[in-house]
């Protein structure tokens, strides 16, 4: 936790009505659920619950309470000014069950052109919503000590840009104790009966007003034997080999209601592991800490501090701490971490392109960029937890970026999208296994979101956030492209931070991936690279670009993308290359930078004049002299401007002849007996001879 928050709390409940000092002196009142946000994601911090936004509201992360680097949930996207009042805002859920007196607890930065009026509600049953009448005897709230008061039940805000510290009381409430299915909801209303009021007086209401939440804590009381472990799993310990041992991490013993009175509490550690009470000497041995009263003397806490051992080899380790005594359940503290070589992890050969689209402060015309590395000096043949964002060059080395991640997995295909990081939650991370070398080659998918880094104009770079590689839940490396990308806007006009969208109809394979090129060799940066569809991902219109949602998602072969409207090359070569290997599979180009008619140099169409780059019509010279030769899946179809009488044959890349057709007249399909991959089709006619390469699937 990034404060004592129990002892702050607890101080607060003294001043409010009906809390006597008896109250927590035969119960303890202990965190169920807390959401810090400090990750950028809504996992709690500890315990277990669910955070939501309700009524079409939207999130992102941003300074917390505390500031740098504490984040919080900033959230926005309400109703119209005289709409819906009472429906947006946040959800949180949080089980009481086997606690009584619960009690809520959150700061809340209201921007300027907020609502000034919120509504808390809850429910017992997870349907039906029940208004909390907050008073000064069921609840507070403060902005810089100053009490800041209630109005008809709702929380006030007088001013804009401010934090306000609330706290809410359900001991009172029959069903809210004892409850798994208790959940609160804070939501905006009217200031007067028909309209919403601004957090700022001398300001407006507006729609994109923000609601930023930290710090949010559900408490309860009880009365059996308890002990607790804040945090309950420590991972990231890592030293690089002979430079052990790691830096320490504390995790925060309580003990309430022990049995009898007065006893000790024990603690055992793995073998890989030592713990310390003072931080100067540490034990591998078993320890013990003495109680009275039915809790740890002082203000009850007791932090153990916890370290991965000097003197171990390169490889990944895990472990526990494991409390009991004093009549209470076992309590057990996860333990990871890893020694590394004396080489540090790395990125390299990477296939980075040169742009990526972008708009703040909303972006709803997203286009998906790919990007393949290899990451090396990692544990071998250990399997790491990932995600991946973009940072910009003043960001600091350990900040995790900026965008949404879709997820590629080679060996099964999938291709997953998430909103939300963590290496805690499932689907919010994706997972790897290094070669007996300790290296990764594979592709990575940004999606660029609405965050001030991705205005175009800016530079920004690609960062690959690692676990430690042995099942540890922090992000304990983090790796950086050298190199930056441009990040690009959809405009008509000519400028280093404007582009028009492009797309293709091309016979690759799905998930396969399409990279764009200045020119026909494909040597240097490519353009933009980007998956082949259907990737299985649902892209919809309104968060990304029209022409994507339409045109692209979901039709076989088809891909999207951005490219520069200051570009004199066009585009003149079109790769595919391997879901699994990052190969080269097949390509084509364009001497000119035209295709089919389609101009790709120094375009201007923005999002609306969409460039369309069709490969399914073959290479080559039947296209302009005869007519058309292209293929469909394993079908050959010949469409010729003029009748002839000759013969068809396909040919390999060894110089093979793999199929041979009679051809009279001027349109034909064969259906090839042909294993995947690149040929070439030869007509010999009366009219003379012409070939055209083409891919078959």
């Amino acid at each position: 936790m990034k404060q004592n928050y129990l002892s702050r709390f607890l101080t607060i409940l003294a001043l409010v009505a009906g809390f006597t000092a008896s109250t927590y002196t035969s119960q303890a009142q202990v965190i169920i659920t807390q959401w810090d946000f400090n990750a950028e994601n809504t996992n709690p911090t500890i315990g277990s619950g669910t955070a939501d936004l309700v009524g079409g509201t939207t999130a992102t992360y941003a300074a917390g309470f505390t500031g740098n680097p504490d984040r919080g949930w900033n959230t926005s996207t309400y109703p119209e000014q005289g709409t819906n009042q009472s429906t947006a805002g946040v959800q949180f859920s949080a089980a009481t069950t086997t606690f009584s007196n619960i009690s809520l607890e959150w700061a809340h930065r209201h921007s300027n052109t907020s609502a000034n009026r919120l509504r808390l509600k809850y429910t017992l049953n997870g349907t039906d919503w029940v208004n909390f009448d907050a008073s000064a005897a069921n609840a507070t709230n403060t902005a810089a000590g100053v009490d800041k008061g209630f109005d008809n039940g709702r929380y006030m805000a007088d001013a804009g840009d401010t934090w306000y510290l609330r706290t809410a009381d359900f001991a009172s409430i029959a069903g809210a104790a004892n409850n798994p299915s208790f959940a609160v909801r804070i939501v905006t209303e009217f200031f007067d009966g028909a309209n919403y009021g601004p957090s700022n007086p001398a300001g407006a209401y507006g729609t994109g007003g923000t609601l930023r939440y930290d710090n949010v804590t559900f408490y309860g009381a009880g009365d059996s034997p308890l002990i607790t472990a804040t945090p309950s799993s420590l991972s990231g310990f890592t030293y690089v080999e002979g430079s052990g041992p790691s830096e320490l991490q504390i995790s925060t013993l309580n003990a309430f209601n022990l049995t009898p009175a007065s006893g000790v509490v024990t603690y055992t550690i793995s073998a890989d592991f030592e713990w310390s009470v003072n931080g100067t000497d540490f034990f591998s041995t078993p320890g013990n800490v003495a109680y009275e009263n039915g809790s740890f003397p002082g203000n009850g806490n007791v932090p153990v501090r916890i370290r991965l051992k000097a003197g171990l080899v390169a490889g990944s380790y895990a472990g526990s701490m494991v409390v009991n005594g004093g009549g209470a359940p076992e309590v057990t503290v996860a333990l990871s971490g890893s020694v590394t070589s004396t080489t540090p992890a790395a990125i390299s050969s990477i296939i980075l392109p040169r742009f990526i689209e972008g708009a703040t402060p909303a972006n709803a015309n997203r286009v998906p960029y790919a990007f393949h590395a290899t990451l090396s000096n990692l544990l071998p043949s250990s399997t790491y937890k990932y995600y991946n964002k973009a940072v910009s060059g003043s960001d600091a080395p350990d900040y995790n970026g900026a965008g949404n991640c879709i997820f590629v997995d080679p060996s099964t295909g999938t291709f997953t999208r998430t909103t939300s990081t963590s290496m805690t939650a499932p689907g919010q991370h994706n997972e790897f296994t290094t070669d007996a070398a300790g290296s990764f080659s594979g592709w990575f998918i940004t999606e660029p979101s609405g965050n001030a880094r991705f205005k175009p104009g800016n530079e920004i770079f690609m960062r690959i956030m690692l676990n430690d590689g042995a099942g540890g839940t922090a992000e304990a490396t983090r790796l950086t492209s050298t190199e930056s990308v441009k990040v690009l806007g959809f405009y008509t006009t000519a400028a280093d931070s404007t582009g028009t969208a492009i797309r293709g109809i091309s016979n690759f394979t799905a998930k396969n991936f399409a990279l764009l090129y200045d020119n026909i060799a494909g040597t240097g940066r490519p353009l933009y690279a980007t998956q082949i569809e259907a990737s299985g991902v649902e892209f919809l219109a309104g968060t990304y670009a029209e022409f994507y949602a339409t045109n692209v998602a979901g039709a076989e072969g088809a891909w999207g993308g951005i490219v520069p409207n200051i570009n004199a090359n066009g585009v003149k070569r079109v790769e595919e290359r391997s879901l699994t290997t990052g190969a080269i599979v097949s390509n084509h180009t364009s001497e000119n930078g035209v295709w089919k008619d389609v101009d790709t140099k120094n375009p201007s169409g923005g999002i609306e004049t969409v460039l369309v780059i069709n490969t399914t019509l073959g290479i080559g010279s039947p296209v302009s002299e005869m007519g058309k030769i292209f293929t469909y899946g394993k079908t050959l179809n010949i469409e010729l401007n003029q009748q002839i009488n000759g013969t068809v044959q396909v040919i390999n890349l060894y110089g093979q002849q793999v199929a041979d057709f009679s051809l009279n007249g001027t349109s034909a399909n064969y259906t090839l007996d042909a294993p995947a991959g690149i040929y070439i089709v030869r007509i010999v006619s009366n009219k003379g001879m012409v070939s055209s390469k083409v891919l078959v699937k």
